[in-house]
């Protein structure tokens, strides 16, 4: 063999082998995007929920995507480029508390960004979950409700939106997220910005963990 020939394919090999290492090196893990607004961004360095669902489920890549002070509008602007682009497997949408808050849209509005969100995600084959504060609950009832009574018709036609919207597109729904860590503003869970701290964080990933691994479940039989 002529050495011009032996180096050309000493060099392919070498390309070829390089291209198996490498492809073994990618990161194969099915990617969760949570997308959200401060409930997401909240916790501190190393103390979002996603960091917890990060550490809990070590299999799968975990992206956060939350924004303080972001609104389902908001979410929707930013959802190709903050969720899509990632191309994920799963996604959390938790998105809605700041619309809520401000009160300036009626329900079928809110609830047209979120049906959009949602149709595009489940329309590239991404299993989502919607995580709410608003469901599941009898406002009348509990101790220590985070906003006035004249609010509770509202955070219910919400619950009801979310919950409508989950059955149309095949979801699971979390009603409320943090229920584990009610009432708020209180120790040991909650910090002085009023948002979830780091242990109030770890109690709301384990109450997300079962959807997640609801929908990793049925992501993998469509695989």
């Amino acid at each position: 063999m002529s050495k011009p020939r032996f180096y050309l394919l000493a060099a392919v090999g070498t390309a070829f082998a390089a291209a198996i290492v490498l492809w073994g090196l990618k990161d194969r893990r099915p990617v969760l995007v949570c997308f959200g607004d401060s409930l997401t961004s909240c916790g501190g360095e190393g103390g979002h929920y996603s960091h917890w669902l990060a550490r809990l489920l070590p299999s799968v890549k975990v992206i956060d995507a939350g924004i303080g002070g972001d609104t389902l509008d908001g979410g929707r602007r930013r959802f190709e480029n903050d969720v899509l682009a990632h191309r994920p497997d799963v996604l959390i949408i938790a998105l809605g508390a700041n619309d809520f808050w401000r009160n300036m849209r009626e329900v079928e509005v809110m609830g047209a960004d979120l049906d959009f969100m949602v149709r595009e995600a489940r329309g590239r084959g991404t299993q989502v979950v919607i995580a709410s504060c608003f469901g599941d609950r009898q406002f009348w009832e509990e101790v220590c409700v985070e906003f006035e009574p004249y609010r509770f018709g509202l955070a219910a036609g919400i619950a009801r939106m979310e919950k409508e919207i989950c059955g149309r597109h095949d979801c699971v729904y979390v009603p409320n997220m943090q229920v584990d860590i009610k009432p708020n503003r209180l120790p040991p869970f909650w910090d002085e910005t009023d948002h979830p701290n780091r242990a109030g964080n770890e109690q709301v990933a384990l109450r997300l963990l079962p959807a997640v691994r609801e929908v990793l479940r049925r992501w993998h039989a469509e695989i």
